[in-house]
């Protein structure tokens, strides 16, 4: 085998490895939750709500149904809901300014959570609230927050929204638990 050969056989053997590292490390687990929480709280911060709805994993909000089973409402259907409940972020004046991605826990090998600290103006005030994301079937699943208002821009559809409230309510611009 001739000098020439052998150096394009290795430049290609070194350009296929380089390349599968590349792809490896963009599907990692770490960078798909990643992706998933910077996509979903860039749309947040741009109040494209239909972007948003798009970028979540939707479930049903029912004792009875795991979050794992997805909801038994139709696409369209999910995102009226979705469209429905976001109106209360406005009723509000609810607003992401900035999200920080501090952190990136794996567990059991495979499973990735993004830990983030959101900056958010309510009502002309500004808070702080951290939660937990996990990118299920390439999706943001918030699996845990802090922050008051979660619940009308989440995953979650299928509940019934005149019963459903922030957890807390603010006066004067003071938070007090209800």
């Amino acid at each position: 085998m001739s000098e020439t050969v052998k150096n394009v056989i290795t430049i290609v053997a070194l350009i296929s490895l380089a390349v599968g590292f590349y792809y490896y490390y963009q599907n990692s687990p770490e960078q798909k939750v990643k992706r998933v929480a910077e996509e979903y709280y860039e749309s947040l911060i741009d109040e494209d709500y239909e972007s948003t709805f798009n970028h979540l994993y939707v479930y049903d909000d029912n004792e009875n149904h795991h979050p794992t089973d997805g909801t038994k409402l139709s696409e369209k259907e999910a995102k009226q809901f979705y469209m429905e409940k976001v109106k209360t972020l406005n009723e509000f004046e609810y607003q992401i300014k900035d999200f920080d991605i501090y952190n990136i826990r794996k567990e059991d090998g495979h499973t990735s959570f993004a830990e983030t600290t959101l900056v958010v103006d309510v009502q002309g005030h500004t808070y702080e609230w951290k939660e937990t994301i996990d990118e299920y079937n390439g999706e943001a699943w918030i699996v845990d927050s802090n922050d008051p208002f979660v619940k009308f821009r989440d995953g979650t559809v299928n509940f019934d929204l005149d019963e459903a409230q922030p957890k807390y309510f603010f006066q004067d611009g003071e938070e007090s638990q209800e």
